[in-house]
């Protein structure tokens, strides 16, 4: 009987707490957006300007080159998981619209 709560002793001890999984990752993706470069961009700019200012894009798309879209996530595995999208639209090499989702 010792010898049997020894063993599951030590397999507990060596699994530590990845076995009842008490500590998640914080995991954030994508392109930090804040108040401070969002109110930097301006009607009129070149993409060159916005990249500047927000960094490259997260996605590129061949079939609209005129887009650029800037997302960022942040989940800290409690249920509240932040989603910010930012889309630049682009008419004749200048910025025409920002929007925020």
């Amino acid at each position: 009987m010792y010898k049997s709560m020894m063993y599951l002793l030590v397999i507990l001890l060596l699994s530590g707490c990845s076995f009842f999984q008490i500590r998640k990752p914080v995991i954030e993706q994508g392109n930090m957006m804040t108040t401070e470069a969002v109110n930097k961009l301006s009607i009129g700019m070149s993409p060159s300007q916005v990249v500047d200012i927000m960094g490259n894009p997260v996605l590129t798309n061949i079939f609209t080159p005129n887009r650029m879209e800037y997302v960022y996530t942040y989940d800290n595995h409690t249920g509240n998981k932040i989603v910010n999208k930012l889309t630049c639209l682009f008419e004749h090499g200048k910025l025409k619209s920002i929007q925020k989702n």
